[in-house]
């Protein structure tokens, strides 16, 4: 049973309701050989799919409380599902779950939709480019939702009745010609993906675990485990790239936390994949400092492989302007840790400062783009400069109060090219799209974020140099907090949640034609 709890407003709808999934945490090793198939399924309202679990020779009781080796469901909504195994008096739970999903009924996308009769027997999706209004009720045994661009509006009379799912979003017609599937849901705190020559997802977890995630079969192939990670707060195992020529020059980059609570530090790390592992552990960077929270920790090498990498000020504010200091910047260095002779400041590998939290970054058409956590307010997208100065702590986003415009002008201040305003969102995982699968993603940054569990494209102007409007919101409160991005040569979008417990996800999202 579901209960969902709302506010109505003459304007806009104050609080959301969400669905949440409870999953299990399994225990692995000598239970692998009991498993529920298909692992996923993808159903219309009002269907059925027989799941089947194999590997017991016992009494398999079903989390639909249901029993026998096979069983047919017919969920009203997406359920994950899962099965046990009674015998000899123990009793061991199934491997991995089934995720079931209802696909929804949708409506086409018109400006403005009304919803002024009672909702039954249904799945549904109402979606607007403008504005959705409820004017009836929704009964118990229907699952509905309200998608709109600007606003929901639930009038006096709409009613969404003891054991009916109700959900309802801010957001574009999402969805249109997309679809998802879980690739897996057995990780925790992934922290990186990133799609490897190998048509494989390379994958950080925070612990310290490097793996490849086969996209096709979920399967999560360990690589290494680095043991002197210091798993500690937002610190840990964080970002990876791969060496841009990779079958001739196997490096793995990483950049992690090592050292004690009282004394965290964090530095980039280079391996050498020798087709099973790693190997050749080689220190790029070193002596940066760390902490619980704000350690930034992207990485990118450009095509003139060089390796940029974002630093968080780890929790003091006077790091970022200071430019001796290598934190609160983006660094700029060889792929052999040497400092280029062509960075701003001499023998530094500072590149640019005023970072508070960047934890995204891409590089698209000769630009690099980041994303960082404001404080309170302003999460930004800032298009970086050599030596340009972004202005944490003394500015939060644009230069709009008489103290940040005195700072702005003195010091030359680049404002962001999108900010959040007075929210946070907790921005996070950025890439950049351009493929032909998805027209409509053509020319856009897409981006994660974490507190507002929500999948965004921004869409670039033709030279880059701006974002157009604001963004398309896809997938809200769907998966939890959302880490990271990985997009495939084929244009299929993969991302992984941070949520933890064992049951970290990443979602494939493919472009589905018209």
């Amino acid at each position: 049973m579901v209960i969902v709890s709302y506010f109505l407003t003459k304007t806009t709808m104050k609080n959301f309701s969400f669905l949440l999934f409870l999953s299990t945490t399994f225990a692995f090793g000598q239970y692998n050989n009991f498993y529920v198939s298909p692992a996923n399924a993808v159903i219309n309202f009002g269907q059925s799919v027989t799941l089947t679990a194999s590997g017991c020779s016992g009494i398999i009781n079903w989390s639909t409380n249901q029993t026998g080796s096979s069983v047919n469901v017919s969920p009203s909504a997406t359920t994950v599902i899962s099965a046990t195994c009674t015998a000899n008096n123990q009793t061991k739970t199934s491997a991995n779950e089934a995720l079931v999903e209802v696909r929804f009924t949708e409506s086409p996308c018109p400006e403005n939709i009304s919803v002024n009769t009672g909702l039954s027997n249904t799945n549904y999706r109402y979606q607007a480019n403008n504005s959705v209004t409820g004017n009836s009720f929704i009964d118990t045994d229907a699952s509905v939702e309200f998608r709109a661009n600007k606003y929901v509006l639930l009038n006096t009379g709409f009613e969404a009745r003891m054991g009916s799912i109700f959900k309802a979003y801010i957001g574009g017609c999402t969805g249109k010609n997309l679809k998802t599937r879980r690739v897996t849901n057995t990780l925790h705190y992934s922290w990186e993906i990133l799609w490897g020559p190998d048509n494989f997802i390379w994958m950080t977890e925070k612990s310290g675990k490097i793996s490849r995630v086969n996209p096709q079969t979920g399967q999560v192939i360990p690589v290494y485990t680095i043991t002197e990670v210091l798993n500690y707060g937002e610190g840990g195992l964080l970002g990876m790239v791969l060496h841009p020529d990779f079958n001739t020059s196997p490096f793995v980059y990483v950049v992690y936390n090592y050292g004690t609570t009282s004394d965290p530090k964090e530095k980039v790390v280079r391996f050498t994949y020798n087709g099973t592992t790693l190997v050749g552990q080689q220190t790029i960077l070193d002596n940066i400092a760390g902490f619980s929270i704000h350690n930034g920790s992207r990485l990118v090498i450009t095509p003139d492989l060089k390796l940029f990498i974002t630093t968080g000020d780890a929790g003091d504010t006077s790091l970022p302007q200071d430019s001796t200091s290598i934190n609160g910047k983006i660094l700029r260095i060889n792929i052999d840790g040497s400092i280029p002779a062509d960075n701003p400041y001499p023998g530094s590998p500072v590149w640019s400062i005023g970072h508070r939290n960047p934890q995204g970054m891409v590089y698209a058409n000769n630009k690099l783009y980041v994303s960082s956590h404001g404080s309170s307010l302003e999460d930004e997208i800032n298009l970086i400069q050599k030596k340009g100065n972004y202005g944490w702590p003394d500015v939060n986003g644009p230069c709009d109060t008489p103290s940040e415009i005195t700072f702005c002008n003195a010091n030359n201040v680049i404002a962001p090219i999108f900010s959040s305003g007075n929210v946070t969102w907790a921005f996070c995982g950025l890439d950049y799209y351009n493929n032909s699968a998805y027209p409509e993603w053509q020319n856009h940054l897409l981006m994660v974020s974490l507190k507002n569990q929500t999948f965004y494209s921004f869409e670039l102007s033709p030279n880059g140099d701006s974002i157009i409007g604001q963004p398309t919101l896809y997938y809200n409160s769907s998966f939890g907090r959302l880490r990271d991005i990985a997009i495939s040569p084929e244009g299929k979008v993969y991302i992984c949640t941070g949520n933890g417990g064992n049951a970290d996800q990443i979602i494939e999202i493919t472009p589905t034609a018209n």
